[in-house]
């Protein structure tokens, strides 16, 4: 493992570090007061979907941030315009800039997908016990990393269109059509 190494956390210069293995520390300091304060790791509190965020504060200011942002502009800069922070390996608590990226929002999901930890990514059969799998995928849904069965979603279009109810035999049989296709 190599040797960690701390920088300024930018707007906070003189007062914390972040490291690049996803760590926040305080600098020893003296307020105006005149008092001491011995610098020390932060410790994180964990938010939803369990990222890592450490409170900053010096005087009246004071900041909560994710640690992975914290991490990524120090490191890398900035955050660019319409990027979020990513994830490479999908463990948001993983806050080593190994691990770190500025990327898309859509990128940002398809990672969870790659991962295995998008809500779709697990499902295998649709309600009504279609594989889904390609062909019988809609396919502008599954370029947006969603799963939605093509038999049930054109039988759905079919009833509509003739005012009926979807019924398991429809979906069934727009089933077969597709394997058949395929």
């Amino acid at each position: 493992m190599s040797p960690e190494v701390w920088i300024p956390v930018p707007g906070w210069e003189g007062l914390y570090e972040v490291s690049d293995h996803g760590a926040v520390r305080s600098l020893d300091r003296v307020d105006r007061f005149g008092r001491y304060f011995h610098g020390q790791t932060l410790s994180a509190d964990t938010i939803k979907g369990g990222y890592k965020r450490v409170t900053m504060a010096s005087g009246s200011r004071r900041e909560r941030r994710q640690i992975h942002h914290l991490v990524l502009e120090a490191f890398v800069g900035p955050r660019p315009m319409g990027m979020e922070g990513c994830h490479g390996n999908g463990h948001p608590d993983d806050n080593r800039l190994a691990n770190l990226r500025w990327d898309t929002r859509p990128e940002n999901a398809r990672d969870t997908v790659r991962h295995g930890t998008h809500r779709n990514a697990k499902k295998t059969h649709c309600p009504r016990n279609h594989p889904l799998a390609e062909p019988n995928l809609v396919v502008a849904e599954a370029a947006r990393g969603k799963r939605k069965c093509l038999a049930c979603h054109r039988a759905r279009g079919f009833a509509q269109h003739r005012g009926e109810t979807v019924t398991q035999e429809l979906t069934d049989r727009n089933f077969a059509e597709i394997g058949a296709a395929a």
